[in-house]
């Protein structure tokens, strides 16, 4: 569990790991570390999950109309609720750093405002189902 202060920076306060791992409770992060408009979209959506770092991402194409009865060509898309978006190469890179393969952030969140993170990590890709990310939502949820 990682604990943000008044200040933004950030502190493991609590872990459970295999024993081979090296452990990150006690570490702690600069605000920078996790940029301010991720912390909003953490505030934003309970869940975000990477089920592989090694993914390609691949962008939004419309189809179907011809370019002039499109109004949405040239707009921009809000994809701050859409749990398929993609996340920073910068991010990617961290965890690739980090050794991780896939992780997952479930929110805790206090008065409207991002407290913690509970974060997860795993060395080689995962795909959690949705029934299991449903519970991680919920207990999140609870735990805020």
């Amino acid at each position: 569990i990682y604990r943000f202060s008044e200040q933004g920076d950030g502190t493991v306060i609590s872990e459970v790991k295999q024993p081979d791992l090296e452990p990150f409770l006690g570490l702690r992060y600069p605000d920078s570390d996790i940029p301010k408009q991720a912390k909003h979209l953490y505030t934003l959506n309970w869940l975000r999950l990477i089920p592989d770092v090694n993914y390609q991402p691949t962008g939004l194409v419309s189809h179907g109309l011809p370019e002039a009865a499109s109004p949405l060509q040239n707009a921009s898309l809000d994809m701050s609720y859409c749990t398929l978006r993609s996340v920073s190469p910068i991010h990617i890179k961290y965890l690739q750093n980090m050794g991780v393969t896939a992780s997952m952030s479930v929110s805790l969140i206090q008065n409207k405002k991002l407290w913690g993170l509970i974060a997860c990590h795993h060395y080689t890709p995962k795909f959690v189902p949705y029934e299991t990310r449903t519970i991680c939502e919920f207990l999140g949820q609870l735990m805020s």
